[in-house]
């Protein structure tokens, strides 16, 4: 991966994957333990997932459907 910042971001959805190898993730770690903008962006994206994650799962309120339904169907205002 290299020392900069350029091959971290690179690497760094792939980190959150887990498709690196051993080394890869041990360099990937070490860089940012060493660079606390790259530890910033970690994360971040670690986070985002994790809400994404929980939107995914969360399930759609009983009227909402039914609301957004009706939007889709109904004439645009003139």
């Amino acid at each position: 991966m290299g020392c900069g910042c350029v091959d971290c971001e690179a690497m760094m959805q792939p980190y959150l994957d887990g498709m690196l190898t051993d080394d890869e993730v041990a360099e990937a770690r070490a860089h940012l333990e060493a660079c606390p903008p790259c530890d910033r962006r970690y994360r971040f994206e670690e986070q985002l997932r994790h809400f994404v994650r929980v939107a995914a799962e969360e399930p759609m309120p009983p009227g909402l459907r039914e609301r957004l339904s009706q939007l889709r169907t109904s004439s645009p205002a003139a």
